[in-house]
């Protein structure tokens, strides 16, 4: 495995004035974890830093930091952890390292490489892509750049999980295997269109007809009496009428 050189020097101060000093040098402070003695406050050179970053974009990266000055004088074997920026200016303002024991397994984030065409994407399936970076335990020697998956034969319904990933020997991917790292499933759009065209297909059912055409309902009995009810009364004055 290759290893990347960086110099750098153990600050004694700290605080936000000495690190805007140090910034205006072209300058960027730095703490140095994981060592026996506890924290390391470091100031490595801004370019020098970026040219690691831009490494560091192919993967986890072993660097032999050279310190001068201080009690934390020595060579340091670490790793390129977190680098806070400058969300306008876009250059570094803080780094963080962590040192490691090449003989101690560690664990680290390893990004996932997708190649080939999935066999489903040709059937008009559609590729998902749910884990981009997965957790590796291993030995630092055995860190992997990225973990490198064809899915050619991946059809639509198919799915690579965690478990499927081909790690260095030595070397194992954390978190559960079951997980789905890659999968081709139906667009969305088609799975909606399914149910629809089931529908569509399925036979009418016959009409109901509650009357029959042609013929008037009878009324209802309650008017028919009440009709009737006004010519009986009618019969009843003529007599009296007649003997008046």
């Amino acid at each position: 495995m290759a290893f990347a050189e960086l110099m750098g020097t153990v600050r004694p101060g700290a605080g936000k004035g000495v690190a805007k000093r140090l910034r205006r040098a072209q300058q960027v402070p730095g703490i140095v974890y994981g060592g026996g003695g506890g924290p390391v406050r470091v100031t490595v050179k801004e370019k020098d830093l970026a040219i690691l970053m831009a490494a560091q974009g192919r993967g986890n990266l072993i660097i032999r930091l050279a310190l001068d000055g201080g009690d934390g004088a020595a060579q340091r074997t670490v790793l390129l952890k977190d680098v806070q920026m400058d969300p306008v200016r876009g250059c570094p303002l803080h780094v963080d390292f962590l040192e490691i024991a090449m003989d101690r397994r560690i664990r680290v984030e390893v990004p996932v490489t997708l190649e080939g065409q999935a066999l489903g994407k040709t059937k008009g399936g559609l590729v998902e892509w749910h884990l981009r970076r997965v957790t590796v335990d291993c030995l630092p020697s055995a860190i992997p750049e990225t973990l490198r998956v064809n899915i050619s034969s991946l059809d639509v319904g198919d799915a690579l999980h965690v478990r499927d990933l081909p790690v260095p020997e030595g070397a194992r991917v954390l978190g559960d295997g079951g997980r789905a790292v890659v999968s081709v499933t139906v667009p969305a759009a088609e799975e909606e269109a399914a149910p629809a065209a089931a529908a569509e297909a399925a036979p009418a059912e016959p009409e109901v007809l509650t009357k029959r055409e042609g013929k008037e309902e009878a009324p209802p009995a309650t008017e028919e009496k009440a009709k009737k009810e006004p010519e009986k009364k009618g019969r009843e004055k003529e007599p009296e009428k007649a003997k008046a």
